[in-house]
């Protein structure tokens, strides 16, 4: 009797110290212990990351740094939850890395996790078949005001739904491409793809050029963030 209760005793145990690590861990989590691994050195000088076929809560990433001592100036190394399984130098010779896009850690203020539950939020109030996401966080243009999320959209069948784009350091909804959110206060970051609606695109690229040039954004510039908008939002079941 003894024995049987030591045995379960030792079972619980394992499993609930086992629970946690089967909890992916957020773009800033895993970020960070990639900073860690890799040294102040380049872990410092961070340009981007991204996931694809994410399941809607990513359990890998693929990451790049800044790196001044490779020829390409760019190190990428691939996360599977808190393990560094690749450290490599791109090939290629237009994923070479650029000071000018370095992101600052005071420019990462909304996690993946806080925008996916957003993203959900979104996706059910207005009857969106969302799957999984591809998911990339980077400064689009140099001189980028802020570090910009870019989720796309798939049902189960693997095909595209549309974009949706979000402040990491405002939490703003700052454009939404072919996706049919039921919310008027998302109408003025809603677009059709190029060819759709001419007057809506060429009016959002104004907007960026506005943001790029002089760090503001008066046109068409979004009414609602995700911290907002995602307080009562919950992961869906």
């Amino acid at each position: 009797m003894l024995r049987l209760f030591l045995a379960a005793l030792l079972l619980s145990s394992a499993t609930a110290f086992a629970a946690p690590a089967d909890k992916p861990l957020t773009a800033f989590e895993t970020l960070s212990l990639a900073r860690k691994q890799l040294g102040d050195a380049v872990g410092a000088n961070f340009l981007s990351m991204r996931c694809e076929n994410a399941k809607l809560r990513p359990r890998y990433w693929w990451i790049r740094f800044f790196d001044e001592s490779l020829f390409l100036k760019v190190r990428a190394v691939q996360m599977i939850g808190p393990e560094m399984v690749r450290n490599v130098e791109p090939g290629n010779i237009f994923d070479g890395g650029d000071r000018r896009y370095v992101i600052r850690p005071e420019e990462l203020k909304y996690d993946s996790e806080k925008c996916i539950r957003f993203i959900e939020k979104c996706a059910r109030e207005s009857g969106i078949p969302l799957h999984a996401l591809n998911v990339l966080l980077e400064k689009p243009h140099e001189g980028e005001v802020s570090p910009i999320w870019t989720f796309d959209w798939y049902d189960e069948k693997d095909s595209r739904l549309g974009t949706m784009k979000i402040s990491a350091t405002t939490g703003k909804v700052v454009e939404i491409v072919d996706l049919k959110i039921r919310s008027p206060r998302y109408q003025d970051a809603s677009r059709k793809s190029l060819g759709g609606n001419i007057e809506d695109t060429f009016l959002e690229i104004g907007a960026d050029m506005e943001e790029f040039f002089t760090g503001e954004r008066t046109v068409n510039k979004p009414s609602e963030d995700a911290d907002a908008a995602a307080k009562d939002a919950t992961p869906a079941k």
